[in-house]
């Protein structure tokens, strides 16, 4: 009898001590001009999938929900380690002011913030919004008006062209090479320095702020720009760190491709904690063919 407590207690001391070290995740969604009920499932899927994290949901209102209704969406920030954002609003900002308040806080006193995609489509008149996410596209973005584009010059990216161009755009989905500008960055330490993506809109022409931003992986804009544009980006926002994603189309390919998972879940971890354990799968892929495995079924080393 006393072998089988002994076990029990091992057991839940055990349980006890891998849930607290776990990184605990909250995924904001529920608005998107994307698919954002398939971009939530396959984050959350990548994320548990790891070991690593914890994930919760809070889902907005929905875009036609009254300010009464907005102003009841709050969530408790405080509780999580880092805020993954799979939410657009398509410009104007739909949380309330108490929210933005809270949600500022929070990534200054020091939590990680994660922007995927389409996230950086949103809020373009939510001025500290825009310089966590450092560049943002479409949503009433216009040279001139929202800051800069960064361009590498000479293997430096540095900010240009406040008043010229537009802001965001893509051109037709397509597989396309990732290169790693910072190879000896946490977020792909050890990965290879280029590696393919699978079908995904490449965006380009990003502006904003710029400011405490550092370019981690970039890819060449072919139908675009014809530069290479940002597809990692770090930013610093007082204490906080945001790892921000223009990658991750809700295509099912982009979301299932081993590369941007690897990624996802290295940028999670990097945001919340600054420093990143998660291994990359063996099968991650190199510069010559994209590896696409459901969320569910990745094998973690």
């Amino acid at each position: 009898m006393k072998k089988i407590i002994a076990f029990f207690m091992l057991a839940l001391i055990t349980s006890c001590v891998s849930q607290d070290t776990q990184i605990k995740v909250l995924i904001v969604d529920g608005v998107n001009n994307h698919n954002w009920v398939a971009t939530t499932k396959a984050t959350k899927a990548t994320l548990l999938q790891t070991g690593k994290f914890t994930v919760d949901v809070s889902t907005s209102p929905g875009k036609k929900a009254s300010k009464e209704e907005w102003a009841k969406w709050n969530p408790d920030f405080s509780k999580y380690e880092v805020v993954v954002s799979n939410f657009n609003d398509g410009g104007k900002t739909l949380w309330s002011k108490a929210t933005q308040k809270s949600f500022e806080s929070f990534v200054n006193n020091g939590g990680g913030f994660v922007p995927v995609h389409a996230a950086d489509n949103s809020s373009s008149d939510w001025l500290n919004y825009n310089k966590m996410i450092a560049v943002g596209g479409w949503g009433g973005r216009k040279a001139g008006k929202s800051g800069f584009l960064l361009r590498d010059q000479d293997g430096s990216w540095n900010k240009c062209c406040e008043k010229e161009g537009k802001s965001g755009g893509h051109g037709p989905q397509r597989d396309f090479l990732v290169k790693h500008d910072k190879p000896n960055h946490p977020i792909v330490a050890g990965l290879p320095t280029e590696w393919m993506h699978a079908k995904d809109e490449l965006y380009h022409s990003l502006r904003g702020p710029a400011e405490n931003v550092e370019v981690i992986a970039s890819s060449l804009s072919k139908n675009g720009s014809k530069v290479r544009e940002p597809m990692i980006l770090v930013v610093k926002f007082g204490k906080g760190t945001i790892c921000h994603l223009p990658m991750g189309h809700a295509n099912g390919k982009s979301l299932q491709c081993v590369g941007f998972q690897t990624i996802l879940a290295r940028s999670t971890e990097f945001a919340a904690r600054g420093e990143v354990t998660i291994a990359a799968p063996a099968n991650f892929p190199g510069k010559d063919k994209a590896v696409i495995v459901e969320p569910s079924k990745l094998l973690w080393k």
